[in-house]
C-alpha cells in the first residue's frame, strides 16, 4: 500500500504526458494528404501554376502536399493516382495531360475512392461517378467578352483573323466558341482567316505575317492567349504597322502582354488569375477530403485588362499567368 501510494503521485503525470504525445501525434498524423499531378514543365502557364501551388500548400499547415511532373504523358499521370491511392491520399488534384487521360483519371479516382480536383483544364465529361470538382475559369466567357468588346472597338465593320490555341484543348475550343458566338450577332464584322497556333509565340507570329504578306485586309486580330498575341504583335512590327492600326486581344494577363498594353500594341487582354485557380483547388481538395461540400465547377473569374487599368496589374502582388 505503502508502495502504490509512493508512486501514485508520478504514475499519474507520466500517464498524462503519454496521453499528450499521442494527441500530439494524433493531431500531427490529421494533415490532408494531397498529391497533384502537373501535367508538364516548362510551359509558361503551367510552372506559374505550380508555382501557385507550392506557394499555397506552404500557407496551410493543415495539408501535405506531393507534386509531381507528369512529363505530358498520360500513362505517367495515371501512375500518379495510382500512386495516391496505394499511399491511401486524401485528394488528387491534377491538371491533365489532355482530355482522354483526364476522363481515365476520373473513372480511376473513383474506383479507388479518392477525390478529384480538376485544376485549369475541363475534362470532356459532365459528369463522373466519384467525388470530383472541377476548378478554372470560364473559357466560353472570355471568348465573348473579347469578341464583343473588339467590335464595339472596331463600330460594328472590319475584317478579323482568329489564332486557336492547341487543337482539342478545352480552352481553345471555348474561347474561339464564345468570339464566333458574338461574331455570329455582329454582320458587320467578317471572320477572313482562323488557324492553330499551339498557344506559341512563334506560331502566332508566323500565321500573322503568312496573312498580310498575302494582301488580306486585318483589322482586328483576336487570339486564345496572350503568347500568339504576342507573335502577332512581332509580326506587325516587322511589317512596320503602327501600333493600334490593327487591333490585337488576347487572354491570360501575362507580364509581356502588360507591357504590350503600356505599348499600345495589344488592345486588351484578360487575367487568368494562377494564384487563385491553384488555392481554390487546394481548398476544395481538403474540403473534399474531409467530406464537406465543394462545387462540381468552381469558377475563378477573368478580369478584364487594358490601358486604364494596366498599371494595377503591374504592381509585384498582382498574380499573372498565361492560358
Amino acid at each position: 500500500m505503502k508502495k502504490s501510494a509512493l508512486f501514485a503521485p508520478i504514475v499519474g503525470p507520466i500517464v498524462g504526458m503519454a496521453l499528450l504525445s499521442l494527441c500530439a501525434a494524433g493531431q500531427a498524423a490529421a494533415k490532408t494528404k494531397i498529391f497533384v499531378s502537373m501535367a508538364k514543365s516548362g510551359d509558361r502557364f503551367i510552372d506559374i501554376l505550380r508555382d501557385s501551388v507550392v506557394k499555397s500548400a506552404a500557407s496551410d499547415p493543415d495539408i501535405d502536399v506531393t507534386i509531381h511532373d507528369a512529363h505530358n504523358d498520360g500513362p505517367t499521370q495515371i501512375n500518379h493516382l495510382k500512386e495516391a491511392i496505394a499511399e491511401r491520399a486524401d485528394a488528387f488534384v491534377v491538371l491533365s495531360v489532355d482530355g482522354k487521360t483526364g476522363v481515365q483519371l476520373g473513372q480511376l479516382a473513383a474506383q479507388g475512392h479518392i477525390p478529384i480536383i480538376f485544376l485549369n483544364r475541363r475534362p470532356p465529361a459532365d459528369k463522373f461517378d466519384g467525388q470530383a470538382s472541377i476548378v478554372l475559369s470560364n473559357d466560353l466567357v472570355a471568348g465573348r467578352l473579347q469578341m464583343r468588346l473588339i467590335a464595339d472597338k472596331l463600330n460594328g465593320t472590319g475584317n478579323i483573323v482568329i489564332l486557336r490555341g492547341e487543337e482539342g484543348h478545352p480552352a481553345a475550343i471555348d474561347r474561339t466558341q464564345g468570339v464566333k458566338e458574338i461574331l455570329a450577332k455582329r454582320p458587320g464584322i467578317h471572320l477572313v482567316e482562323e488557324a492553330t497556333g499551339s498557344w506559341k509565340r512563334e506560331e502566332g507570329e508566323r500565321l500573322v505575317s503568312q496573312w498580310l504578306a498575302s494582301g488580306q485586309k486585318i483589322d482586328a486580330i483576336l487570339a486564345n492567349n496572350d503568347e500568339m498575341a504576342m507573335g502577332a504583335i512581332n509580326a506587325l512590327k516587322k511589317a512596320n504597322i503602327p501600333p493600334g492600326k490593327i487591333l490585337v486581344a488576347g487572354v491570360d494577363g501575362t507580364p509581356d502582354a502588360l507591357e504590350a498594353i503600356k505599348s499600345g500594341y495589344l488592345t486588351l487582354s484578360f487575367l487568368q488569375n494562377a494564384r487563385a485557380q491553384s488555392a481554390q483547388a487546394l481548398v476544395d481538395a481538403k474540403k473534399v477530403a474531409n467530406k464537406q461540400y465543394a462545387e462540381f465547377y468552381d469558377w475563378v473569374p477573368y478580369e478584364l485588362i487594358i490601358p486604364s487599368n494596366v498599371d494595377s496589374y503591374m504592381q509585384p502582388a498582382a498574380q499573372t499567368a498565361a492560358r
